[in-house]
């Protein structure tokens, strides 16, 4: 019987603590069909010691490309994809783990959705830098209106109201990928873009059960890459490719979000995106944003003002 090969891309950067676990996660997986690509962004600590030390160790078969100008999360995502020979891709960060059953467990039901699944995504723990469990549910942390009743098919809608799938634990058809083209490369995130797109094409499904970890640390893009990861939605709403009122409703009121954040985290562009966020939605706030931002005023010191008299 042949079994469908699932490419594991990972993108590698200055994450030498944690990438071995991560690559040791991926070789005790129970289904042995995987094509594992690793790319080094130009690390500056010792990540391409402990993937090379690794591979020689096990002798587990590794496309392994190192790096010599870091391109960013977006070029070596899109370059893992790109090399991806696999019936299905997951990319994963190396600081994240996988369950041993993850890859086995996602083929299966992709087998059960038929080809009109794009993607699948399920639930992971949350852990700190020691490994230490932060939260048993992603979806319950990040996710609470969602995590009941996760949603399936078309998900343009719910992303785009705060719907955020567990990168690590979530796996797309390759046909999907090239279906709906290359990844933006111009963007600081690539995933929700790509998942936007692919759900304009294809359903997503849900797989219950808890399949990885997903950890959080004081270098993960999440703390250090805020304004940047505002900038990206600014990005991904002017291209204008929602349809109907749903998708246009959601798409705004995130918008405005992202606004009020990326001028709460010092964003350089901060004044120009909230007045383009204030025309598109006509929300009074960011109007007032605006002009505190004009006059240099600190979203900081705005909310301190309003706290001292209230």
């Amino acid at each position: 019987m042949i079994h469908p090969v699932v490419s594991i891309g990972i993108g590698s950067y200055n994450n030498e603590l944690y990438i071995e676990e991560l690559l040791d996660s991926i070789r005790l997986q129970s289904y042995s069909a995987i094509e594992l690509i690793v790319i080094d962004d130009c690390s500056t600590d010792n990540s391409v010691t402990v993937i090379e030390k690794w591979i020689a160790k096990t002798g587990y078969p590794v496309i392994f490309i190192k790096r010599e100008k870091n391109q960013g999360l977006v070029r070596t995502y899109s370059a893992c994809t790109q090399l991806a020979t696999g019936d299905y891709v997951s990319l994963v960060g190396s600081d994240d783990i996988l369950d041993p059953d993850f890859v086995a467990a996602t083929v299966a039901e992709f087998n059960r959705r038929g080809p009109r699944c794009g993607g699948i995504y399920t639930d992971c723990r949350l852990i700190d830098a020691q490994g230490v469990e932060i939260a048993p549910s992603f979806m319950r942390y990040f996710n609470p209106s969602y995590a009941e009743s996760p949603p399936e098919g078309n998900l343009i809608v719910a992303l785009l109201r705060g719907l955020y799938l567990p990168t690590v634990t979530t796996t797309v058809r390759r046909e999907a990928l090239i279906a709906v083209g290359p990844h933006d490369e111009s963007l600081f995130s690539e995933d929700l873009d790509m998942w936007l797109r692919i759900s304009r094409l294809f359903d997503f499904a849900y797989m219950s059960g808890n399949f990885g970890a997903y950890r959080v640390h004081r270098l993960s893009a999440v703390h250090t890459n805020r304004s940047a990861l505002n900038e990206t939605y600014f990005k991904i709403y002017r291209k204008g490719y929602f349809e109907g009122p749903d998708e246009w409703a959601a798409a705004r009121y995130n918008l405005a979000n992202h606004a009020e954040h990326y001028y709460a985290s010092g964003g350089r562009y901060a004044s120009i995106n909230l007045l383009f966020a204030f025309k598109e939605t006509k929300i009074m706030k960011l109007a007032l944003f605006y002009l505190l931002s004009i006059m240099r005023i600190k979203y900081s010191s705005f909310i301190g003002l309003i706290k001292r008299f209230h």
